[in-house]
């Protein structure tokens, strides 16, 4: 990777954005720390996430409809610890 790349800007998105995005926020910090990529990953709530600029949002899929209008990339999660996923 480029070390003069621009890190990546993740957002986790659940309910309330403090329980499982939380959790999914930290698996994320982790592969990022394992693959050496730079990156720096938010949590927010369905809500909040509209205000944000990131590169990718990652939730389930029954946030989906809430994450209309987003540019970012969006993936989606069947299973938070599978990490199966199914692109918008």
């Amino acid at each position: 990777m480029d070390k003069k790349a621009t890190p990546i800007k993740i957002m986790t998105v659940c309910g309330a954005g403090v329980g499982s995005s939380v959790m999914l926020r930290a698996n994320i910090l982790d592969l990022l720390s394992r693959y050496k990529v730079k990156g720096d990953v938010v949590t927010a709530d369905p809500l909040t996430c509209r205000g944000q600029k990131v590169d990718i949002v990652i939730t389930q899929p029954l946030f989906q409809n809430s994450l209309t209008g987003i540019s970012a990339e969006i993936i989606l999660l069947n299973n938070l610890v599978s990490m199966k996923r199914t692109r918008r």
